[in-house]
C-alpha cells in the first residue's frame, strides 16, 4: 500500500482496514514527506525513499519544491518496490492520491511486471496519463471525490478499491486454455498487415501463442516492456517503422531502446526492415516545415507518411545492424529486395530501389557476421516472404 500517509493518513487508514478484512499481508510504503502516521504499522518510511534517490527528507522538506520532491520520492519508491519484486515479497500494489499521489504511484509501479495487479484511486482517472502510465497494466479507479478524509463515497470507493485489489490476485491467470509451444511477439502495421496474418496463421496453426503489437510507438514500447518482463519465448519483429520516426520526429516513435529488448533478455529474434521506407505524421498541416518539400503521402486523413531518403536510411541501416550485434541470443536477419512495404514495391508510390539499396548494403556492412542475413527476391507482403520468416524463426526456437 503506497501513498501520502502524511496528509492522508485517514484515508489510508480505512484502505489499510479493508485491506486486512480480506485476511492479506500489508506492507505500507509512506511516500509524504512531511511526516508520518500512528493509525497503522509503516513498513518503509518516506526517509529511506529520498536515500534511495540520492538525497535526504531533510533536504526536500528545505527545498520546498513540490515537482522536485514528488519526482525524487517517485524514483524511491520504485527502487523500494523492485526490491520487494526481486525477493518475491508482494503479489499486489494498491495506492489512492490526486496529482501528486497519482504521479507517485505511476512511477513507481514502473518495474512491477505485467501481470501483478496495480491499482490506484485517483482524483485524475479520467484524464489522460498515458505518458505516466507508459505500457503498465494499472487500473486506475475514479475517487470521485478529492482523496481528501473520510466521507460517504470515498468510505464505498476505499473498499472497492480494496475488493478490486484482492480479486485480482485471487484470479487463477493462467495466461491460455489451449496448450501452446510457445508464445512469440509480432510487430505489424497497415503497411506489413498481409505479412503477418500469414505469419500469425502459420504460427497459430503450429501451436503457438502470437500476440500482435501495432508499431504506433506505443506498440512498440510495450511489446518491448512486454518482452524484458519475459511474456514471450521469441518475437518475429516484421515491423520495425517505430525507428524512422524516432530518428525524424515522426509520431509513432516508441524511444531509442526500440529493437534493444530481444537481444537484452537473449531470446530468438527474426528482424526484418519493414516500413523503414516511412516516417509517420498527422494530417498534412502537421509535418514539420523542414520536410514541406519531401515526398508525402496521404495514408488516411489524419495519417501522412513521408519518404525516408538515402542519408537517412543509411542512419537507420546502422542504428538496426549495431543493436542487433548486441544482442545475447540468436538472431536473423530478413531482407526483402522488392519493397519493404506495402507501398514500396514496384509501382507504388514509394517505390525507390536506390533508397532500399542503400538501407541493405548499410545493413550488411555493419551487422555481425555471425548473424545470419535471408535475402529473398520478393517484397515483405509475399506469401514466399511470411514463410520463410516463420521457417527461420522455428529453426532459431528449435536449435
Amino acid at each position: 500500500m503506497l501513498g501520502c500517509f502524511d496528509t492522508k493518513a485517514e484515508d489510508f487508514n480505512l484502505l489499510y482496514q479493508n485491506l486486512l478484512r480480506h485476511k492479506v499481508k500489508v506492507i505500507t510504503i509512506n511516500t509524504g514527506i512531511l511526516g508520518t502516521t500512528t493509525l497503522f504499522d509503516v513498513t518503509i518510511e518516506a526517509e529511506e525513499l529520498a536515500l534511495n534517490s540520492g538525497t535526504s527528507l531533510a533536504s526536500l522538506r528545505k527545498e520546498a519544491n513540490r515537482s522536485h520532491a514528488i519526482e525524487k520520492v517517485g524514483k524511491g519508491a520504485k527502487i523500494a518496490i523492485n526490491a520487494l519484486m526481486e525477493n518475491h515479497i508482494i503479489d499486489g500494489v494498491i495506492g489512492m492520491g490526486g496529482g501528486g499521489g497519482t504521479y507517485i504511484f505511476l512511477s513507481a509501479i514502473q518495474g512491477v511486471p505485467f501481470g501483478v495487479p496495480k491499482v490506484c484511486l485517483s482524483t485524475l482517472a479520467t484524464k489522460d496519463l498515458s505518458n505516466q502510465i507508459g505500457s503498465k497494466d494499472v487500473l486506475l479507479m475514479p475517487s470521485i471525490v478529492d482523496v481528501a478524509g473520510i466521507n460517504q463515497i470515498s468510505t464505498v470507493l476505499i473498499g472497492q478499491a480494496a475488493g478490486a485489489l484482492v480479486g485480482m490476485m485471487d484470479v487463477n491467470t493462467t495466461k491460455n486454455t489451449t496448450k501452446t509451444i510457445a508464445s512469440i511477439a509480432v510487430s505489424v502495421f497497415g503497411n506489413t498487415t498481409p505479412c503477418v496474418e500469414r505469419c500469425s496463421e502459420v504460427l497459430r496453426r503450429n501451436s503457438y501463442d502470437v500476440l500482435s503489437f501495432h508499431a504506433v510507438g506505443t506498440g512498440g514500447k510495450t511489446m518491448e516492456d512486454l518482452v524484458r518482463d519475459q511474456c514471450f519465448d521469441a518475437v518475429l519483429d516484421i515491423t520495425t517503422t517505430e525507428l524512422a520516426d524516432d530518428l525524424c520526429g515522426g509520431i509513432c516513435s516508441a524511444g531509442p531502446t526500440r529493437l534493444t529488448a530481444a537481444g537484452e533478455i537473449g531470446i530468438p529474434q527474426v528482424v526484418v526492415p519493414g516500413c523503414l521506407d516511412m516516417v509517420n505524421f498527422g494530417a498534412l498541416q502537421t509535418v514539420p516545415q523542414k520536410y514541406r518539400d519531401r515526398q508525402l503521402f496521404s495514408w488516411g486523413p489524419d495519417v501522412t507518411l513521408m519518404r525516408t531518403n538515402e542519408e537517412e536510411n543509411r542512419e537507420l541501416g546502422k542504428s538496426f545492424a549495431e543493436k542487433l550485434n548486441r544482442s545475447k541470443g540468436k538472431v536473423a536477419v530478413l531482407l526483402p529486395l522488392r519493397g519493404i512495404s506495402k507501398i514500396s514495391r514496384k509501382g507504388e508510390v514509394f517505390y525507390d530501389p536506390q533508397i532500399d539499396h542503400v538501407l541493405f548494403e548499410t545493413i550488411r556492412g555493419y551487422l555481425d557476421p555471425k548473424i545470419r542475413i535471408i535475402e529473398l527476391d520478393t517484397d515483405i507482403n509475399d506469401i514466399e516472404f511470411a514463410n520463410a520468416a516463420v521457417s527461420e524463426l522455428l529453426n532459431l526456437l528449435e536449435n
